[in-house]
């Protein structure tokens, strides 16, 4: 009888450790899992900050930023006009004969400059994979970022109902009964809510400060498009981008 009791013993303790290796295995899988987006959430942000000071070089050329609003507004993207305005010369302003000629090629460029940023941001772009040789991957954006914190926040619901911390400790309480010390392992002398102290939380993209922005169309009709509004806006405020290239 001694031996059964040893053979018991030993499979319910051998039982508990695998139902714990599983119950903490999973959820430290996604939790490393939301460290990684977390990371992946930090390159977009250096992307971000390099996408603002385009748009803000842009609207400084706008006149300082008094056709900002007109410029963006007759392109559908209102808000893009209340980023801050800054200059910085480490932007190569095109050659041209006239003023007119250098704003519409410097407020073009920049404009298509952030576009491609934009792009990239939003939906990535394919380079070499270092690890891969004739491999291609594609790098981190917005869009894909956003359907892995889907699918994450999906399996974290998953594991939360399929393995809830209380019936996971209900299952263990069942297998031992008896003996202080298993009681205490187990939870049986506590009353605890352990869905509510163990659960794993989702990942909220909002907590991520992640940035939204429009993609901005860069083809030949959109093209013409922009330089339309920059004609209009240089007829309207002539004296005031004249000066900037006085400076």
């Amino acid at each position: 009888m001694k031996k059964v009791d040893q053979f018991l013993d030993s499979l319910t303790d051998e039982t508990l450790k695998e139902a714990a290796d599983t119950f903490f295995g999973k959820r430290k899988e996604l939790e490393d899992e939301k460290e990684f987006l977390r990371g992946q959430a930090e390159k977009l942000k250096l992307q971000a900050e390099s996408i603002d000071a385009l748009l803000s070089r842009l609207n400084y050329v706008l006149a300082r930023g008094k056709a900002a609003e007109k410029f963006w507004s007759d392109l559908g993207h209102e808000p893009l006009a209340d980023h801050s305005l800054e200059w910085k010369n480490d932007v190569v302003v095109p050659r041209a004969w006239t003023r007119k000629g250098r704003f519409l090629a410097l407020a073009s460029k920049l404009y298509i400059q952030a576009a491609e940023k934009i792009k990239v941001y939003l939906r990535g772009r394919y380079v070499d994979d270092p690890e891969i040789k004739g491999k291609k991957r594609l790098t981190v954006n917005l869009f894909t970022l956003k359907d892995q914190i889907s699918r994450l926040n999906k399996s974290i619901q998953e594991v939360n109902v399929c393995n809830s911390p209380d019936e996971v400790m209900a299952f263990a309480r069942r297998l031992e009964v008896e003996g202080n010390h298993k009681k205490k392992f187990t939870g049986s002398e506590l009353v605890y809510d352990y869905n509510q102290d163990l659960c794993l939380t989702e990942l909220d993209p909002a907590d991520l400060g992640l940035k939204e922005y429009p993609e901005l169309p860069t083809d030949k009709e959109a093209m013409r498009r922009v330089d339309q509004t920059l004609r209009k806006i240089y007829s309207e405020f002539k004296i005031e981008i004249d000066n900037l290239f006085d400076q």
